[in-house]
């Protein structure tokens, strides 16, 4: 399945080979007890420096968890392998070439006009483009000869650090590799007199139509001539770090923009002297200065910003200052000019233009603008089903703005309208917002004309979601009313979709919606076939159908519902990792009642898989923080029955069954977690060369059901488990698999105990 972590390595066990015991004979007792005393005072004097450094690094992080890379970096440069003395650019670009590595375009970090002076070279993997690791070297004159000063290993980032910017955005990618590698290094502009160079590692990852930039930090100290990895950044909005002046000691500081939708999210860093030089990130949580009375004061005004209430916070905090004025530290300045950036985003985003009112309306509420948006909202009740499918997937940031804005001291009556919208859209959620309960909005002092206006909204939603249910039913009618009379059963409408695209020209005979043209200027155009949909909360294998001879226009409505549900196109970049990006549904054609959705999107490329499309939110996959080393002497017989049956697994099984990936879920709605098994590609290399009888070129895995029987497992058809069912959309979880003809959707058969 998609996005699996890595397989850790190997754990020897007792008796295996590599592990000597060695039997000693006894010595005199005497001798024996002065041993014993020795070993004793000594372990005892490390066990006491081991807790003392593991107490300071534990404290230290505690205090600035920022300081754990700077930790690990310094730990990286204890274990650097010795370099040569000397070398030239030619020598070590034939190194690379027999170590399957290439070697990057130098760049100069110091030194005269002549060409002296200290140069970094990258060394890239010839397979991928990524950088391994980084060479300092003295450039002797303007000659080629190179001596040596120190190698930097370049590990790759760990997906969580990358998608850090997704933590709490409804719209965090649903596939991404486990690890991110850099692919350039840049100089960071523009030069700024924190001393030193600055430079960073770069690379770039499409998703979701946007260009995701990440990197690391990079310090280059000419006096000490060291050169340090320091802090990881990630940018959904595509921009390097950028200098600014945030504690108001000048342009020495850093500001990465990892804003994700309309919600601003500015990372500050402010830069302290020091070889490497201290990067300590702006804090929303702690107080910087000794506030005294005022404390309380304070940790409102951050609450405010935490909770994306910007201009609160900004007017707390510029409030605060004249007050504290003699403890004011830079820190807290920092704070103050970095929610005065957030807060002036907000007030553009507000002030501008949108191409549909729903988008403004958001955008107001960001910037806490209530009574503003909800006027908007009355004037066009008919926004009223949008707005509440986007505070439904809200993963806390509005419910926080909410609270915290009815927290202050002169509370907008208007926030607790939309108080009672967002807890109308969490109610039917598995998973509601955190603190947010139902009875919260009775206990606030809302006063009475605020709640008339809270049940006059709620009324509106009552009378178009009536009028939504009438229309349907009258589609679903009028379009099989021709072929089959008035008395069939209507049809229920498609609340989620997932298929597989096919690329095609500009459809010159197809059903355009309303509103929708099927033009080529709008770029890719695909045919969906659909492989399952989802119907009166259950999913349904195979295709959509009404009768034939029913108009297109007539069946359209019953398809709207999932092709206005923010469909995603996921196109395979291995057969592991996909990027989705959104995909717009514009029309369909019917052949024989079988319906093929018409849509644009994206060009993809070719691949071992199609196209995957689905509605948002309809498919889960597995989360690598979900994962746990398997019980082996639990699920090895199953898994040995299942690959060699009778015959005796190899003497080796067991460590490679001990490398799998498991994950606990209920699959089958009983209550129990099933184990799945993954299987990585070494472990499938070693079935290989074991002649198992498997596709390597596919990821396989294996369903365990509490009592360890095998209930689903693709290691010997040609098939690969894709994805799951969304259990948030109701029923049992479903597997999504693809085979040679396309995605299938296997459903759980209680009778037989499988998946079929």
């Amino acid at each position: 399945m998609p996005s699996r972590p890595s397989i850790p390595p190997k754990r020897l066990k007792p008796g295996a080979p590599g592990v000597v015991q060695v039997w000693v004979g006894a010595r005199p007792r005497r001798l024996g007890r002065w041993l014993g005393l020795l070993l004793a005072i000594v372990g005892l004097g490390g066990g006491l420096g081991l807790l003392g450094l593991s107490f300071r690094l534990g404290l230290r992080l505690m205090l600035n968890p920022e300081a754990l890379p700077q930790v690990l970096a310094r730990l990286q440069r204890s274990q650097q392998a010795p370099l040569p003395p000397a070398t030239s650019l030619a020598d070590l670009r034939r190194q690379a070439a027999a170590a399957h590595q290439q070697v990057g375009e130098p760049q100069r970090l110091d030194g005269a006009e002549d060409g002296a002076g200290v140069v970094v070279v990258p060394v890239l993997a010839a397979d991928s483009g990524a950088i391994a690791a980084l060479n300092l070297f003295q450039r002797e004159g303007a000659g080629e000869s190179l001596r040596a000063i120190a190698t930097l290993t370049i590990p790759p980032l760990p997906k969580d650090t990358i998608l850090r910017p997704w933590l709490n955005s409804p719209q965090a990618p649903t596939a991404a590799p486990p690890t991110f590698s850099f692919t350039r290094l840049v100089p960071l502009p523009p030069p700024v007199a924190t001393g030193g160079v600055w430079l960073t590692l770069e690379g770039n990852w499409r998703q979701q139509g946007l260009t995701l930039r990440y990197g690391q930090l990079l310090h280059y100290d000419p006096q000490a001539r060291r050169l340090d990895l320091l802090e990881p950044w990630s940018s959904p909005s595509n921009r390097l770090p950028q200098w600014a002046d945030l504690d108001g000691e000048g342009p020495s500081d850093l500001v990465v923009d990892e804003t994700v939708g309309l919600e601003p999210t500015l990372r500050g860093w402010q830069v302290g002297a020091g070889s490497p030089p201290r990067l300590q990130s702006v804090s929303w949580v702690a107080v910087p200065v000794d506030a005294g009375a005022r404390a309380g004061a304070y940790q409102k005004a951050l609450r405010s910003a935490r909770s994306g209430l910007w201009h609160a916070a900004e007017l707390a905090l510029a409030d605060l200052k004249p007050a504290l004025s003699a403890a004011w530290t830079p820190a807290a300045e920092a704070q103050l000019r970095l929610a005065k950036r957030h807060a002036a985003i907000t007030r553009q985003q507000a002030d501008q233009d949108w191409s549909t009112p729903a988008q403004r309306i958001l955008a107001l509420l960001i910037d806490g603008r209530w009574e503003a948006a909800l006027v908007e909202l009355e004037a066009d009740p008919a926004l009223l089903p949008t707005l509440l499918n986007r505070l439904g997937t809200d993963r806390g940031l509005m419910w926080n703005r909410i609270r915290a804005a009815a927290a202050l001291s002169d509370p907008d009556p208007a926030v607790y309208v939309w108080a009672g919208l967002t807890l109308k859209a969490q109610q039917n959620q598995p998973a509601r917002l955190n603190g947010a309960t139902q009875d919260w909005l009775s206990r606030q002092p809302v006063p009475a004309a605020t709640r008339q206006r809270l049940a006059a909204v709620l009324a509106s939603l009552t009378t178009i979601q009536n009028q939504t249910v009438a229309s349907t039913k009258a589609a679903a009618t009028a379009a099989i009313a021709p072929a089959a009379g008035a008395a069939t059963p209507a049809i229920a409408p498609l609340d989620a979709i997932i298929g597989q695209a096919r690329p095609i020209s500009p459809p010159q005979d197809g059903y355009a919606a309303p509103g929708q043209v099927l033009d080529a200027s709008l770029g890719q155009w695909y045919a969906v076939e659909l492989r399952a949909i989802h119907q009166n909360q259950a999913w349904q294998p195979g295709h959509f159908s009404v009768p034939p001879g029913v108009d297109p226009a007539a069946a359209w409505p019953l398809v709207r519902p999932a092709a206005q549900a923010s469909p995603q196109l996921l196109r395979w970049v291995s057969p592991t990792t996909g990027l989705p990006a959104p995909l717009t549904v514009r029309g369909l054609t019917l052949t024989n009642g079988a319906a093929t959705l018409l849509a644009t999107g994206p060009a993809v490329n070719p691949s071992a898989l199609r196209p995957l499309v689905f509605s948002q939110g309809a498919l889960t996959w597995l989360d690598a923080n979900q994962r746990q080393p398997p019980d082996t002497a639990v699920v090895l017989p199953p898994l040995a029955a299942a690959l060699f049956g009778d015959r005796p697994p190899p003497a080796d099984f067991a460590d490679t069954v001990g490398d799998l990936a498991q994950y606990s879920l209920d699959l089958t709605g009983d209550g129990q977690p099933e184990r799945v098994l993954t299987w990585e590609q070494p472990a499938l290399d070693q079935l290989t060369r074991w002649r198992v009888p498997i596709d390597p070129t596919a990821p396989k895995t294996v369903i365990l059901s509490p009592d360890n029987q095998v209930i689903y497992s693709d290691l010997l058809i040609a098939q690969t488990l894709v994805a799951l069912t969304n259990p948030a959309l109701g029923g049992p979880v479903n597997l999504l698999v693809y085979r040679a003809e396309g995605y299938d959707l296997l459903t759980w058969n209680p009778n037989t105990r499988q998946f079929k």
